[in-house]
């Protein structure tokens, strides 16, 4: 037979983000996490000029796209370029690291729930994922309990701040703490902030770059800006980690056009701003208004929460399906079960607000 990994038989990689096609007319999406107020005007109108060339040829604002990113985060930290590396999303990003770390066997420690194609993915390389149970105290992360789980065979610990699906936002003086701990283990930490720009700046791993050399944190354009479609993010770690970083990447793993229009949004930080307004608007009276289904821990300003129905043998993916709702099943996520789904805010609360309350 094909020379296939033999351990691959085993492993069933089922991603939460395979959605239906056929949904149909009338349908709300609530499921993938993209910015439900769009994108920002800047990137509408410079993808209306945008050359054919960029179609044509290959791309070539790497430096360009760094430069920006330097500038974004100059208010803020200091980054060298070299310590800055493209990717396509997030998900690029993490498959990187992964080709960094593991080998047969590497452990890798998570937490429950967590946005779970890392750990997938982890598997899928040969290694082996653990989590952290933190579904007690309503889905609050607590860091000690976190960082006590966390021993010298881990190659790193993934925390994404803020969480998905729970939506709530970790404060940065428990990632520096974690930090600060496990680095006297020679452990790293990946902080996923797919979801970063839903919080403020400050509270940022960034930040912790020139205080850490074992921190590595992961950004997208997918969410905040609005710009899934485009499969641009990046990763900034410390320049010895990127020096790794970059053997396992691969050239030309952002488009042309993707790079031009993540350049325009880094100009729109009121953008960023308004969103986080708005969403806490809509997420706090949907959060309000139900009699019935509970949440776990979460923060305003970020678009998704985990609505949990207090009955265990009821599939709430399904209850959404029947008031044509499309959210993410619980039970993708470690920890969750079919009565929970990751639910993403709509523009739209009052719409919303009408088929819940149908559940």
């Amino acid at each position: 037979m094909y020379h296939i990994r033999k351990h691959l038989e085993k492993i069933k990689h089922d991603s939460y983000a395979n959605v239906p096609e056929d949904f149909g007319v009338g349908g709300i999406d609530c499921s993938l996490g993209i910015n439900p107020f769009g994108i920002p005007e800047g990137v509408v109108q410079k993808a209306k000029t945008l050359s054919v060339d960029l179609i044509n040829h290959y791309p070539h604002g790497d430096a360009k796209l760094k430069s920006a990113i330097m500038e974004y985060w100059n208010d803020n930290t200091l980054l060298n370029i070299k310590q800055i590396e493209l990717a396509g999303g997030s998900i690029d990003a993490i498959t990187k690291i992964n080709k960094m770390f593991i080998d047969n066997g590497t452990a890798v420690l998570g937490i429950g729930p967590q946005f779970p194609d890392l750990g997938m993915d982890v598997e899928v390389m040969g290694g082996v994922y653990e989590t952290v149970d933190m579904s007690l105290n309503n889905g609050k992360f607590d860091g000690k309990r976190f960082s006590d789980k966390v021993e010298r065979r881990h190659a790193f610990c993934y925390i994404d701040n803020p969480n998905n699906p729970t939506g709530q936002i970790i404060p940065i003086e428990i990632i520096a703490d974690i930090a600060k701990k496990v680095a006297k283990m020679g452990v790293c930490v990946i902080v996923d902030e797919a979801y970063g720009d839903f919080m403020d700046k400050e509270n940022s791993a960034v930040n912790l770059l020139d205080t850490f050399d074992n921190v590595m944190v992961l950004k997208s354009f997918s969410k905040g800006f609005g710009m899934a479609g485009m499969r641009v993010g990046y990763t900034v770690g410390h320049v010895k980690l990127m020096d790794v970083y970059r053997k396992v990447s691969v050239p030309f793993c952002v488009s042309g056009m993707g790079a031009v229009l993540a350049m325009e949004a880094l100009k729109d930080d009121e953008f960023l701003a308004e969103s986080r307004r708005k969403i806490a608007e809509v997420k706090e009276k949907i959060i309000e208004s139900t009699d019935l289904l509970g949440n776990l821990e979460t923060s305003m300003t970020v678009p998704i929460m985990t609505l949990i129905h207090p009955d265990r043998d009821i599939d709430l993916y399904e209850k959404f399906l029947s008031v044509k709702v499309l959210t993410v099943p619980g039970d993708s996520f470690e920890g969750l079960g079919k009565n929970c789904v990751r639910f993403r805010i709509g523009p739209d609360a009052e719409a919303l607000i009408e088929r819940i309350k149908q559940i």
